[in-house]
């Protein structure tokens, strides 16, 4: 039984996250994301990674290594924006 609700729980979450990037306005802050923060995923190490392939994970990590790191103001703006809209429902 524990196997068909984490299979059902799976399922759901996989058809939410992919209608959740499929959202223009999601895709367009996550393109934004992409190209704002290039120099500081090449800081961190992460250059080849995008929202939604361990980004966020992968700036958050290094971030905590290196206590002196500090994302561009344009990363930050970007991330902001996202958060923004995704709270707002966009």
């Amino acid at each position: 039984m524990k196997f068909v609700k984490m299979t059902v729980l799976s399922a759901v979450l996989s058809l939410s996250a992919a209608a959740f990037a499929a959202d223009p306005a999601m895709k367009a802050d996550n393109e934004a994301i992409n190209s704002a923060c290039a120099a500081d995923t090449a800081t961190a190490g992460c250059p080849d990674m995008k929202v939604g392939t361990g980004l966020m994970k992968c700036l958050h990590a290094y971030k905590k290594a290196h206590k002196d790191f500090k994302a561009s103001d344009a990363c930050v703006d970007a991330m902001k924006k996202r958060h923004a809209d995704r709270k707002a429902g966009k």
